[in-house]
């Protein structure tokens, strides 16, 4: 939050529909925290971010197939036939990543992350990726 403040007003920040599905799934599994911090969390996602949210066009999908192809290129599966989920898994890339690049690539947008995705960073470098928890 404090990084969000201090950046400039006209600069657009953007969720993409697929973040906010594991948002709420989060939300839907967890019995950790209590109901009433969930549903104040989950008002909190739709009223700040649900109007600005980033879905999945035609275009997404193309880009998806793209980064898959370089995935596939550049760390081929050791064998022949492997699931992909499985080959994804252990390269330490979660297919939902794959879908927030496609994402952030379609639209020419910077990936905010605290994950490392090395393997979809070195696949896909036309994506630029930040951490706003780094310094």
């Amino acid at each position: 939050m404090a990084k969000l403040r201090i950046t400039p007003p006209d600069t657009q920040v953007r969720v993409c529909t697929i973040t906010l599905g594991e948002c709420e799934a989060g939300l839907k599994m967890t019995t950790a925290t209590n109901t009433g911090k969930r549903d104040s969390y989950r008002s909190f996602v739709v009223q700040e971010f649900h109007s600005h949210a980033l879905g999945i066009e035609i275009s997404t999908a193309q880009s998806y197939a793209e980064i898959m192809a370089r995935v596939w290129r550049k760390h081929p599966p050791n064998r022949g036939s492997v699931r992909t989920e499985a080959h994804l898994v252990s390269l330490g890339v979660d297919i939902n990543d794959v879908w927030l690049f496609a994402v952030a690539w379609d639209h020419g947008l910077t990936l905010l992350t605290t994950d490392n995705m090395r393997v979809l960073r070195e696949c896909v470098p036309e994506v630029n990726v930040d951490s706003w928890l780094s310094s």
